[in-house]
């Protein structure tokens, strides 16, 4: 289980999750190719694509909350993120699950943070890029523009 603390309120952590869409496109590894809502409300159809093992998966996914963790139950796999409240503006967010490779969690959950935190800030600029362009890009898409833009940056 991996833990971080956010600086935001617990109603915008707690929306946040409860929209699976940005969270999984947040992932280092999947990219999300579609996503869409099923009749029932939490239930969606995923299709997600690993760029490192060149595969497809169709996945189902339910999302339930369970008390202070919200779960995202993906086929027979699960994932909790479990939000506790420290102080008012300052959450404590833990993950747990194994559906994802246990090397992109700590980058995953670095992700969320600043998404988060981003949002908290109404930074509307710069979350307008990451939702315009970063997030539709597959992982190694992204990897290529950070090699591309700290060469330009060295360049300078």
């Amino acid at each position: 289980m991996s833990t971080v603390t956010i600086k935001a309120s617990l109603e915008m952590v707690r929306d946040f999750f409860l929209k699976p869409d940005i969270v999984l496109r947040l992932n280092p590894s999947w990219y999300v190719r579609e996503i869409e809502a099923a009749d029932k409300e939490g239930l969606y159809s995923l299709t997600l694509y690993d760029d490192k093992a060149d595969e497809t998966r169709q996945v189902n996914l339910h999302v339930e909350v369970r008390g202070k963790a919200i779960c995202y139950i993906m086929n027979s796999n699960m994932v909790e993120f479990f939000i506790d409240e420290i102080s008012p503006k300052i959450i404590r967010l833990s993950v747990n699950g194994d559906i994802f490779r246990k090397e992109d969690l700590p980058y995953w959950i670095r992700g969320l943070k600043n998404y988060i935190q981003l949002e908290a800030k109404q930074s509307r600029n710069i979350k307008w890029l990451l939702d315009r362009f970063w997030l539709r890009m597959t992982p190694s898409q992204r990897r290529i523009t950070i090699i591309i833009i700290l060469a330009e940056v060295s360049g300078l």
